[in-house]
């Protein structure tokens, strides 16, 4: 009995490490963070499969510069009444004659030419894969910057808690002083009801942080795929690179940013496409060959079976004289297209252009911003601990410890804004120039 019990306690205490084990959060720095978002996101998983399609679509055969090797067959059968005449006078006449014939073929055919509009064909399916390429790259860079952005969000809304955190604590200490002070009938009940308000707001706060946070860890955790609990590792590095060359930066925009990249190609395929539309000037030129057999068997006529095999070939050759204006339409337009994606693509890069000058004054300016913050921190601690040295010794009114509370709680939380907001502007101006390093 006392083994059992021992047994029984011991497979009890197991369990209960075992799922202390379980529940226990994963720890994901931000570098892990990013690879399984990489390989668990669902639109990048698509944009993958979209570039896979488009270069198994960019082939000579899709093209149609490839020969055609078709084989044929067939066979028929018919029951019909026959009244024959034949031209020597005779006559036959048979109910139910019966008739039957089969045939075979494999036959060769190959364009030989036709103005160019299998190369161009080819191109411009090349041209789609590249273009599929392109956007794999734009939505892989795109959920890289989503990740980090995420992770940092989630990671300040944790300093946020742990700041309205530490803010209940001293609106707690704060109420417990004043209720003591008022048993021993040092303190008013202005005084206490004026300090339950503040903890009770404080503690308002903190639940609307604590919200704040749960989200964004639930959102996070369906965008980058993890399963189970999970905490986020603190990032110690706030120092941000200074953008000395903006030059350089929009050079690098130029050279390797998606949007521009898409507008290019669009271009060459729209060049692409008018040359495509200008091949329907020339004629078409296609050869075929082919070997067959045909058999046939019948119960009445002159001829009572057959059978024909040999080879067939010959050249072919096919233009068009007028189609409505329909081709002269289609160059007209395919022409009107080259200058539009010309004109897009200059829209574009000038777009980029603008966007990276204003991405760098936007980061420049929030880097700027956060020293300030910080530096109002450390002015706003040192008020506030005066301040409550003070109080404490009775100099100072609640009222005046409270403002002080309050001025730290918002030059703290203004730092962590500002550090969000510093990093944000340059996860985007990231973006624009891709792997270009700052």
């Amino acid at each position: 009995m006392k083994n059992s019990i021992l047994l029984a306690i011991a497979t009890l205490l197991l369990a209960s490490n075992v799922w202390a084990q379980e529940s226990k959060p994963v720890i994901i720095d931000l570098d892990q963070a990013v690879a399984l978002a990489l390989e668990n996101n669902h639109d990048l998983f698509i944009a993958k499969v979209q570039s896979d399609k488009a270069e198994n679509s960019a082939t000579l055969g899709n093209a149609g510069a490839l020969p055609t090797l078709r084989a044929t067959a067939g066979t028929n059968y018919s029951n019909q009444n026959s009244d024959l005449e034949f031209a020597t006078g005779q006559t036959q006449n048979v109910s139910g004659a019966q008739s039957a014939g089969q045939n075979a073929s494999l036959g060769l055919s190959q364009v030989l030419f036709a103005g160019g509009a299998l190369q161009r064909t080819y191109s411009i399916l090349k041209s789609a894969s590249q273009m599929a390429d392109v956007a794999e790259l734009q939505q892989l860079n795109s959920t890289i910057v989503q990740t980090q952005s995420q992770y940092f969000a989630i990671v300040l809304l944790g300093e946020t808690v742990q700041t309205a955190e530490t803010n209940v604590a001293i609106s707690a200490d704060r109420y417990a002083r004043a209720e003591l002070k008022k048993e021993l009938g040092g303190s008013n009940t202005t005084e206490l009801l004026a300090a339950e308000v503040d903890l009770n707001r404080d503690k308002i706060t903190l639940m609307d942080a604590r919200t704040q946070l749960l989200n964004a860890k639930t959102l996070f955790k369906t965008f980058v795929g993890i399963e189970g609990s999970f905490e986020l590792a603190p990032v110690v590095n706030d120092e941000f690179s200074a953008v000395d060359d903006l030059m350089s930066l929009i050079n690098a925009a130029f050279e390797n940013n998606p949007t521009l990249q898409m507008a290019r190609i669009s271009e060459e395929t729209a060049i692409m496409q008018q040359k495509l539309a200008q091949s329907t000037l020339f004629p078409s030129l296609s050869a075929q060959v082919s070997y067959g057999l045909n058999q046939s068997q019948a119960e009445a006529g002159f001829l009572t079976s057959s059978q024909q095999t040999g080879l067939n070939a010959g050249v072919s050759l096919t233009y068009d004289l007028f189609g409505g204006g329909r081709s002269r339409t289609q160059r007209q337009n395919a022409a009107l297209d080259v200058e539009i994606a010309q004109r897009q693509r200059i829209k574009t890069q000038e777009t980029i252009q603008a966007a990276v000058i204003n991405a760098a004054e936007v980061y420049m300016n929030a880097r700027a911003k956060y020293e300030l913050e910080k530096k109002s921190v450390a002015v706003a601690q040192q008020n506030f601990d005066k301040t409550k040295e003070r109080y404490d010794m009775g100099q100072l009114s609640y009222l005046q410890l409270r403002e002080a509370q309050l001025a730290l709680l918002n030059a703290q939380n203004g730092k962590t804004s500002a550090l969000f907001q510093a990093r944000n502007a340059y996860l985007a101006l990231w973006q624009l120039v891709q792997s270009f390093e700052l």
